[in-house]
């Protein structure tokens, strides 16, 4: 029993031992984990090779590729003490990350920076890296929501499309979306205005009505007057039959595919969306030609459009953070070229370049990038969100008749506030 004893004891040291420290990487070369895999770590890898060149031997940055499990396997990599100096984090977990002191507080080398400012990022996108008055990322990409419009169904019901640059109302949005009621396809299907089965997200809902979720100083506004309003919108549209019953909804496979098969004539859905690219692979016959019209905007005059972003976060344990920042930059630059839309005042003169299928979209891509914006997360977001999905938003989709979606907000709300207090 002493030598098993002994024996385990060796390998629970060894092992201790094994996870201290990252392991032979001078202070130079960096370590970049990304979720990119296939075709987008191909173009990742590009990336990172032509930063490399301009680094001249200066740096080295190397990439650890992480398709499956991704936040599973970084924060075990962050608890054992052996975390990347470079990894991705989308907005709503930035907050968390700092909070735990997984991410390098970058305020100081951004601000004095001489190559990117806060001042060159669109506010809504900076937001989403910024917690407590300070920046723990630099965002590299903005996927901010729009609507696809599908002219020939509007042609067909007789409505006017929405303009590229629409100033229009959610009641006018609905209001279209009962223009569409009643009508079906050649071969008798069903045709309806949207589509909504989870996605839009909670927030583009409550923001709908000029509410939100949580203010910038952490006040809770899920059951405001505001709030409501909005979701009486997503209400309305799921009541009224404006989309179809989320039950319904896997039928076809997606709900983007409702609107390649042209069975809902308006489909929220975020810039890189690329139904452009795939009308290319379909025959003459079923092509439609698409347009575009932002969000429409809340009773605040707030254009609310969601942003889906993303920043690259340095690690705190990086050696030389100097160094690791100035790599921080050039791969942010470099980034700006890749992906679709560039968040920065500016980059949107790059659109036709990296996508030349969004050249019809692009008045809209520029118009919303200056009104689009994600949530105020706080690190106990996830909890707060798995509420609004299981006990709002999923039981609204249900619509299921003894349900009340106010007295359920008003619940959350409190459960918010009791949250935020402990």
């Amino acid at each position: 029993m002493k030598k098993i004893f002994i024996s385990v004891s060796l390998l629970l040291l060894m092992l201790f031992l094994a996870s201290c420290g990252k392991k032979g990487r001078a202070e130079n070369e960096f370590l970049f984990a990304t979720w990119a895999a296939g075709t987008e770590l191909r173009e990742f890898n590009d990336v990172i090779r032509r930063v490399n060149e301009k680094a001249d031997g200066e740096y080295t940055v190397s990439v650890q590729s992480i398709p499956a499990d991704y936040y599973i396997k970084l924060s075990s990599m962050i608890s054992a003490n052996n975390a990347p100096d470079f990894f991705w984090l989308t907005q709503e977990l930035i907050s968390k990350y700092a909070d735990l002191g997984a991410a390098l507080d970058i305020t100081s080398w951004f601000e004095d920076s001489d190559v990117l400012v806060p001042d060159d990022f669109f506010p809504g996108v900076l937001n989403s890296a910024t917690y407590q008055g300070k920046y723990w990322g630099l965002p590299w990409i903005a996927n901010p929501i729009m609507i696809y419009l599908n002219e020939d169904l509007f042609n067909l019901a007789g409505v006017e499309l929405p303009s590229a640059t629409a100033d229009w109302t959610w009641e006018e949005f609905i209001d279209i979306c009962r223009e569409f009621k009643g009508m079906k396809t050649a071969d008798g299907k069903d045709i309806y205005g949207c589509i909504v089965d989870g996605w839009p997200n909670i927030e583009t809902f409550i923001w709908s009505g000029g509410g939100d979720i949580l203010a910038d100083d952490g006040t809770v506004l899920i059951d405001s007057e505001e709030s409501l309003r909005g979701l009486a919108n997503l209400h309305t549209i799921i009541t009224e039959g404006l989309t179809p019953k989320y039950s319904e909804v896997g039928s076809l496979g997606s709900n983007n595919v409702w609107f390649e098969k042209g069975r809902v004539a308006m489909f929220m859905g975020g810039v890189q969306d690329n139904f452009e690219y795939k009308q290319t692979f379909v025959s003459e016959e079923e092509r439609f030609p698409i347009k575009y019209a932002p969000m429409p905007k809340a009773p605040d005059g707030g254009q609310w459009a969601f942003d889906w972003t993303a920043s690259t976060i340095v690690s705190p344990k990086v050696k030389n953070k100097d160094l690791a920042y100035k790599a921080l930059e050039a791969l942010t630059l470099e980034f700006f070229t890749w992906k679709l839309a560039p968040p920065i005042i500016g980059g949107e003169e790059k659109i036709k370049e990296i996508a030349p299928l969004k050249e019809d979209a692009y008045e809209t891509i520029v118009y919303t990038l200056q009104f689009a914006r994600s949530a105020n997360y706080l690190p106990e977001w996830s909890k707060i969100n798995d509420k609004l999905w299981y006990d709002l938003y999923l039981l609204m989709l249900q619509n299921k008749p003894n349900f009340n979606y106010e007295t359920e907000t008003r619940k959350i709300a409190n459960y918010t506030r009791n949250l935020l207090k402990e």
